[in-house]
């Protein structure tokens, strides 16, 4: 199978071949994880909540701090990831830097978060996180809503977590750029006929009237996995 044609786990997969302890570390780890380990894996998660650390029982080690100043090892990691977490940060680009010296040489950073450049998340941007409470709680349906570590979470979506802008920055630390795709997901608000209807309209329109640089549902989300080149001669 070529390198192109791997799903997310082949790839992570093989990055953690001959690889014992293979270490990771879930940055912003909450209480679960996106992805599957192998048996064996040295699972190291970091999270401003000292709630949702204790609820994760992926862990080896645990760690109360923020992803954006904590001072990790550098050439530390096999592999980080960052998933749905980058657009809940102040300064995600200090985040981001901060992963690219703590990730091994050779090893790979894998990232994920709603895209800021689609009408969703510029009005999720623009809106304060009493709405996203209200949204949640009467449009998607979720009780729980803005109570302590449960969803929505606080949100920045900055400018500097856009595809663009990581690729950019990736590009000019020198990482190379494995993986990079925009994807949809199934929005809860779908069960509201009418209204998704509607905004299914309005988003296609808010496309079309910028040129482009408003993106579609179908774009609603990101992934990229960046790879840090070994300096080691072969």
């Amino acid at each position: 199978m070529e390198d192109g044609k791997l799903t997310l786990q082949e790839r992570l997969d093989r990055l953690a071949v001959g690889k014992n302890p293979f270490k990771v570390l879930e940055a912003g780890c909450g209480s679960s994880s996106h992805v599957t380990f192998r048996e064996g894996t040295y699972v190291i998660g970091i999270d401003i909540s000292e709630l949702q650390l204790q609820r994760n029982t992926l862990l080896k080690e645990r760690i109360h701090g923020d992803i954006q100043t904590y001072p990790f090892q550098e050439n530390a990691y096999d592999l980080i990831v960052c998933w749905d977490v980058l657009e809940h940060l102040p300064a995600p680009e200090k985040a981001l830097k901060n992963f690219f010296r703590a990730v091994n040489e050779g090893g790979m950073i894998l990232l994920a978060s709603p895209n800021v450049r689609t009408l969703r998340g510029i009005i999720t941007k623009l809106t304060p996180h009493w709405f996203h409470v209200l949204y949640a709680r009467y449009v998607v349906g979720v009780k729980t809503a803005g109570t302590e570590g449960n969803y929505p979470f606080p949100s920045y979506h900055r400018w500097t977590i856009a595809p663009n802008a990581i690729r950019r920055l990736a590009e000019e630390k020198g990482l190379v750029i494995e993986l990079a795709e925009t994807y949809g997901f199934e929005h809860p608000e779908k069960k509201h006929t009418v209204f998704y209807s509607l905004w299914t309209a309005v988003s296609y329109v808010a496309h079309f009237l910028s040129f482009g640089a408003i993106q579609t549902d179908k774009d609603a989300a990101f992934v990229f996995i960046l790879r840090k080149p070994s300096t080691k001669a072969v």
